[in-house]
């Protein structure tokens, strides 16, 4: 039977304001991207997702972001390596404390948002994130985009590299993803199909409807759309009904 990660970003409510429905994603996904407190979150939702992430049996990963809440760490910053690097140890370190209270291990590396381009194409910071990672917990596995400088650079260091399709996010005809500030609602039969065919056939549809190569373990559901919770619950029964299992990286990689 193939098997697939579904992975949500989550945790990026802030103090009374509220995003996104967290608890009920839990119950369709098998891992959370949990924002470590810099483009979102605080410390009490980040302990309250972990919570909820051990009741509903799903692995935890540090969301990484830049400091940039206003922006929900979309914005580009121009960090000095020696920040990226102080930042990344900073919130890998925040997360894996409060992961070690409830007796769970932290599965994997995510950046967020601008950020996880950031790391993913440019020279003056792909060589750094690689390296703090590694330096911090060389079994994490690093989602990042596959075919990107940063993914090939992180196999020759032998590092736990896996590639990750954005499901609900547009792609365009060189199979770069498209950036929204602001999260919009897509079908859930599309995002659904969607799953299936970088399960199936390792390639995703891009804009103009070309279909592009992208070999992936694992599919993101981003937690801020605003139909986040369909779009979870009808991934989780097509894949179902396609005989793809939903497994965390823990259990297929």
């Amino acid at each position: 039977m193939l098997k697939i990660d579904v992975n949500v970003d989550m945790g990026e409510s802030f103090g009374r304001y509220v995003l996104g429905n967290d608890e009920e994603l839990m119950k369709y996904i098998s891992s959370a991207n949990v924002a470590t407190c810099f483009h979102a979150g605080d410390p009490l939702v980040m302990e309250q997702t972990i919570k909820w992430a051990k009741e509903y049996d799903v692995a935890v990963g540090a969301h990484l972001g830049l400091p940039d809440k206003q922006g929900f760490g979309r914005r580009e910053m121009d960090l000095t390596a020696d920040e990226l690097r102080s930042d990344t140890l900073y919130q890998l370190g925040a997360i894996d404390g409060v992961l070690k209270v409830y007796g769970m291990k932290m599965q994997h590396v995510k950046p967020h948002g601008i950020l996880y381009r950031m790391v993913s194409e440019n020279e003056k910071y792909i060589d750094t994130f690689l390296q703090t990672v590694k330096d911090y917990n060389p079994d994490l596995f690093i989602m990042l985009p596959p075919n990107t400088p940063a993914f090939e650079r992180g196999k020759e260091m032998g590092l736990k590299m896996v590639g990750e399709a954005l499901i609900d996010l547009s792609y365009d005809e060189e199979g770069n993803w498209v950036i929204e500030r602001t999260k919009k609602a897509r079908s859930p039969e599309e995002v659904a199909e969607r799953a299936v065919t970088v399960a199936r056939d390792k390639k995703i549809a891009t804009i103009g409807g070309k279909m592009i190569d992208i070999d992936a373990l694992t599919v993101c559901i981003h937690g801020d759309a605003p139909n986040a919770v369909d779009e979870a619950k009808v991934v989780k029964e097509i894949l179902e009904k396609n005989d793809i299992e939903i497994a965390n990286l823990f259990e297929i990689a």
